[in-house]
């Protein structure tokens, strides 16, 4: 399966309630989506979420209380996951994380530490429990979700 990204779609409880979700008809567990390697729809979110990230950073100098998240690739077993990591400190340009939830990579559990670099950036996502800014992958996403759950997200997200 080393051709398939898996995302990871939901980090925490305040998601919409639904089971797991697929797309591509290919099977997958709660809260992750399997999508072809290049797929086109989500290269060209993490396009928009690269040239909106100045937003994230505004949105962190203003103060605004939320969870910041950024989304990092993990390998193993073949595979490449896309998963989103909780940012909880930068230091020398590199940000500080754990990981939002389990993820299906091997050696890896939510809450493990992580470190990203600017460039690996992929997504980025500022959740205040009520609105989501950012989250340009999930949003690209929507159109596969169960109705009810991608209705939440849509209801949540901002610019």
């Amino acid at each position: 399966m080393a051709n398939l990204i898996k995302t990871a779609l939901a980090i925490f409880a305040s998601l919409a309630a639904g089971g797991g979700a697929c797309a591509e008809g290919i099977p997958s567990g709660d809260n992750l989506m399997d999508y072809p390697a290049g797929e086109a729809k989500l290269a060209e979110a993490t396009r928009r979420a690269r040239e909106t990230l100045p937003r994230f950073f505004q949105l962190a100098k203003s103060g605004l209380q939320g969870s910041y998240l950024l989304k990092m690739s993990l390998s193993g077993g073949g595979e490449v996951e896309h998963i989103w990591m909780e940012v909880t400190a930068t230091r020398n340009g590199i940000f500080q994380g754990r990981l939002a939830n389990d993820p299906i990579t091997p050696g890896y559990k939510a809450g493990d530490p992580v470190e990203l670099a600017l460039d690996d950036i992929e997504d980025w996502m500022i959740n205040t429990g009520e609105t989501r800014y950012g989250g340009y992958t999930i949003r690209a996403m929507l159109d596969d979700m169960p109705e009810a759950q991608a209705e939440e997200l849509k209801r949540q997200f901002r610019d």
